[in-house]
C-alpha cells in the first residue's frame, strides 16, 4: 500500500497540475479628466474611464448642473460617446471629439440619427 502511494501521489499531483490555470491579474481602471473651453466661453469637464488595455470605455460629464455617464459608441473617426438618457426634452446626448475639438449634441426625435448641437468647438484647455 505504501508503495501505491508513493506512485500514485507524484502521478496525481502531475495530473493536478495540468489542470492548473494562471491567475491573472484583474485589468485596470483607469480615468483621465479634462476641462475643455468651448465657444461662447463654455466650459466642460469630462473624466474618460476605461476598464482594461482594449476594454470597455466611457465619458462621465456634466451638463446643466447634472452627470451624465455616456458609453463608448461606433463613429466615423474620433470618439464618440452617447447615452440614451439625457436632459429632459432630449432623447440623449452625444459627445463626439475629433481632431482636438469635440462637441455635445442632443437626439432629437425619435432615433438617434438627428442632433441638436448644444456646444461646440470645445478644445482642451492647457
Amino acid at each position: 500500500m505504501i508503495r501505491l502511494a508513493r506512485i500514485l501521489i507524484p502521478l496525481l499531483l502531475t495530473a493536478l497540475s495540468a489542470f492548473a490555470v494562471e491567475a491573472k491579474p484583474a485589468p485596470q481602471l483607469s480615468i483621465r479628466t479634462f476641462q475643455y473651453g468651448c465657444a461662447a466661453g463654455k466650459r466642460m469637464a469630462v473624466s474618460y474611464v476605461r476598464y482594461g488595455e482594449n476594454g470597455p470605455g466611457s465619458a462621465v460629464l456634466t451638463w446643466q448642473g447634472r452627470q451624465y455617464g455616456l458609453a463608448e459608441a461606433l463613429g466615423a473617426s474620433g470618439a464618440r460617446y452617447a447615452a440614451l438618457n439625457g436632459p429632459a426634452g432630449t432623447g440623449g446626448l452625444e459627445w463626439w471629439e475629433h481632431a482636438g475639438e469635440a462637441s455635445l449634441s442632443a437626439f432629437t426625435g425619435q432615433g438617434t440619427g438627428v442632433t441638436r448641437v448644444l456646444l461646440s468647438g470645445c478644445r482642451v484647455r492647457g
